[in-house]
């Protein structure tokens, strides 16, 4: 994390090691975690604003590609909001760095069971437990999603299970109309 530097990722500014626990030290953003601001604001934020957010968010997401990492657990609620609405992306506690060469994807496969956040991973992250950059734009999506609806939760109260089944069935959240213009965009 220390090694990062870039406007729309969280700063780290120092660490604290003497003694239990071990603490890091981050910049403050004024209006804390993205989900949370954006409950309760719909009507007070214009279309400008949250996507202005959303590309915010996007280019901290892409420095962190570019420097070869991928995040595993982007969701609004590891996003922090500056007093300008800026948004940076943080908790890396799941990030890691790629592993790859020249003539491959870089990937990087979880060997240890752990929990993954369900609601934001992509089917085939959940699946095989391999993680790419492409896994972190799926991820991207879920925060778009949960930015447009003002920080409603992603798949609202179904099970992860549920959501899992959902997926491979190809459920989606948006209207038909979303849907098809989303559908335009790639095909």
């Amino acid at each position: 994390m220390g090694q990062f530097r870039h406007p729309n990722v969280l700063r780290l500014r120092g660490v604290v090691s003497a003694g239990p626990p071990a603490m890091i030290v981050t910049e403050f953003l004024l209006h804390g975690a993205l989900d949370a601001f954006l409950r309760g604001r719909e009507g007070t934020l214009s279309p400008l604003q949250l996507v202005a957010m959303l590309r915010g968010i996007a280019a901290g997401m892409r420095y962190l590609s570019e420097a070869g990492f991928v995040h595993r657990d982007l969701a609004a609620r590891n996003i922090l909001v500056d007093a300008h609405l800026v948004c940076k992306v943080s908790d890396f506690g799941l990030s890691r760095a790629l592993d790859g060469g020249r003539d491959s994807d870089p990937t990087y496969t979880s060997s240890l069971g752990g929990k993954i956040p369900i609601r934001w991973t992509a089917p085939e992250a959940i699946a095989f437990r391999t993680f790419t950059s492409a896994s972190d734009a799926w991820s991207y999506g879920i925060v778009m999603w949960e930015v447009l609806s003002f920080g409603e939760r992603p798949y609202w109260d179904m099970s992860n299970q549920d959501v899992i089944n959902a997926i491979e069935q190809d459920y989606y959240q948006c209207s038909s109309s979303h849907l098809s213009l989303t559908c335009q965009c790639f095909w």
